[in-house]
């Protein structure tokens, strides 16, 4: 517990430099963290030289689109569309250049985890243009809360396992205490944000659903990539936080709740 708690503060403490430093070391920082975990995703799959270099490409593709979306709004639809288009043809080639060696399903499993990292990801990025980095932050408060306050509950009141043959060490007293804590948090997060310090009601009801939610989600997305791991017969996907492992194990809750976080966000502007 010592080294996973000393290498929370220090990847915080970064991760607070990288915040406050000027907007352009946060987007190649997230780029850099995006493709950090797409190669430990294709180091799982045993992805060949090809796969990885297609997929390498395909999320360059994707976070140029989605930088020119912000930097041209105008043609976000078009930009994105090409981008996607182009990802399909690269690997309905490699279907191709791969058949005998790779069957078309490893080659589109690929795919899919490539497009789900960079996109998932990239709502992070994209939320923190729109709508600035205080409402940004939501997203990495509601995951990060979630998996510490499962951590500790579980770790001393847990008694019954949640889903043994996906994550052998998640108990349900984890669980509930993970989204509980979410919640609380999340509604002490956006009414101080929102100056809203009298908890006017509707701050609390957006902060219990906005935590109730993404503490689901988040754990959602942890057990999707224990089910990656356990498959892939890997118990970390990496080494480079000692006590965490290694990206995709610090951030596979982080990219399932950005998509619905940032669409809260749009409905929200959208509405007010």
């Amino acid at each position: 517990m010592k080294t996973r708690i000393i290498t929370a503060i220090v990847a915080l403490a970064v991760f607070a430099a990288v915040l406050i430093a000027p907007p352009v070391v946060f987007t190649v920082a997230l780029a850099a963290v995006i493709l950090f975990m797409l190669y430990e995703c294709y180091s799982a799959t045993k992805a060949d030289t090809a796969m990885k270099a297609i997929g390498f490409v395909s999320a360059v593709l994707i976070m140029a689109a989605l930088y020119g979306i912000s930097a041209a709004p105008k043609y976000a639809f078009p930009l994105f569309a090409v981008a996607i288009v182009m990802i399909i043809v690269l690997y309905m080639i490699l279907i191709v250049a791969e058949h005998g060696k790779n069957s078309y399903k490893e080659v589109l499993s690929n795919g899919f985890l490539t497009m789900y990292v960079v996109l998932s990801m990239g709502c992070a990025w994209l939320a923190k243009e729109v709508f600035g980095t205080a409402y940004m932050l939501l997203i990495f408060i509601c995951a990060w809360s979630t998996d510490t306050f499962a951590y500790f509950t579980g770790k001393f009141l847990g008694k019954h396992k949640l889903i043994p043959h996906v994550s052998p060490n998640k108990t349900v007293e984890g669980s509930v205490g993970g989204v509980v804590g979410t919640m609380i948090l999340s509604v002490i997060y956006l009414c101080t944000l929102n100056k809203a310090l009298s908890l006017d009601i509707n701050w609390l009801i957006s902060g219990l659903a906005v935590g109730f939610v993404s503490g689901v989600f988040s754990q959602i997305g942890d057990l999707t990539a224990s089910a990656i791991k356990r498959d892939t017969g890997i118990k970390d996907f990496g080494w480079i936080f000692p006590g965490h492992g290694g990206f995709m194990d610090r951030f596979d809750s982080v990219m399932f709740i950005a998509p619905f976080i940032f669409g809260i966000l749009i409905l929200t502007a959208y509405m007010l």
